[in-house]
């Protein structure tokens, strides 16, 4: 990273985890004259997969603790600014650029931005803004309302409004499709660019036999694959015969993911056939 990026990494400030109050996480969104707390019944521990980066820029983030919690629950990694570092966020890259208007005038405002996103590294992603509710008509007179969130904001509505932008904008979700190589099923993901698989956090030391056996399965969407086609594909040859070589690479595959046949979560036993996903 330049000298100029590392000389201003201290003003970055990273989402903390979400804590934990009695089975329950809890996000507060606060506004000098509003607060709003939304409490959502969890008793799993927090596991995202996958995470996207959001950069939110407010000339007041003490308001916006709450809504960095609330993104970091729904599995954001949110970098928060007091204004717009050109080098250092071009550099870092993000999913989503956040703009909180709250504490301004929008009008005024967006003319000083809009020639900030005028950087070409800017033109591929995706901008919102947050306005206060009393001037949500105005800026809408300035702004797609797609690109707008009101305060105060409502959990989940605020997340499912910035999923949808993140998705739908056409440059991130062609990015998505031509760069997507992780692979989920329950608590098993995939990177396959790496070849490592995790289950939960934790990595497996799967060979490369059992990998292959995974994604096979996971690949065939819940459809039986039958021995012969498994040794037909993994260990290139037609002969099954009395082989128990499937079976054997099955067995220790399902110990390694702490599967039990009698109630299988992963795999499942077709018997006289093969083996598919468990339901």
């Amino acid at each position: 990273m330049p000298k100029q990026a590392n000389q201003v990494t201290n003003r970055i400030k990273v989402a903390d985890m979400p804590r934990r109050v009695k089975g329950s996480w809890t996000s507060l969104l606060s506004a000098p004259s509003t607060t709003a707390v939304q409490t959502v019944p969890s008793n799993e521990p927090l596991y995202c997969p996958t995470t996207r980066r959001i950069i939110l820029i407010s000339s007041v983030p003490g308001v916006v603790h709450g809504v960095v919690r609330t993104l970091s629950d729904a599995c954001f990694d949110v970098l928060v600014f007091h204004r717009w570092e050109p080098e250092v966020q071009r550099h870092l890259g993000s999913d989503l650029l956040i703009y909180d208007l709250t504490a301004t005038d929008p009008r005024s405002e967006l003319l000083n931005i809009r020639n900030d996103l005028e950087h070409e590294y800017m033109k591929d992603t995706p901008v919102m803004y947050v306005v206060q509710d009393r001037m949500s008509v105005h800026a809408n007179e300035l702004l797609p309302s797609e690109e707008v969130l009101i305060w105060p904001l409502a959990s989940s509505q605020m997340v499912h409004d910035i999923e949808r932008m993140i998705v739908c904008h056409p440059v991130v979700s062609r990015q998505a499709a031509q760069t997507s190589r992780r692979t989920v099923f329950k608590d098993i993901w995939i990177d396959r660019d790496k070849m490592l698989v995790y289950k939960e956090e934790n990595p497996l030391n799967l060979t490369k036999t059992e990998y292959d056996l995974l994604l096979k399965l996971i690949d065939a969407q819940g459809k039986v694959i039958s021995r012969e086609q498994m040794m037909h594909d993994i260990w290139e040859t037609d002969f099954v015969g009395g082989s128990n070589v499937v079976d054997v690479h099955v067995k220790s595959l399902r110990k390694k993911l702490d599967d039990r046949p009698a109630e299988p979560e992963y795999i499942a036993t077709v018997r006289g056939v093969g083996y598919r996903l468990a339901d």
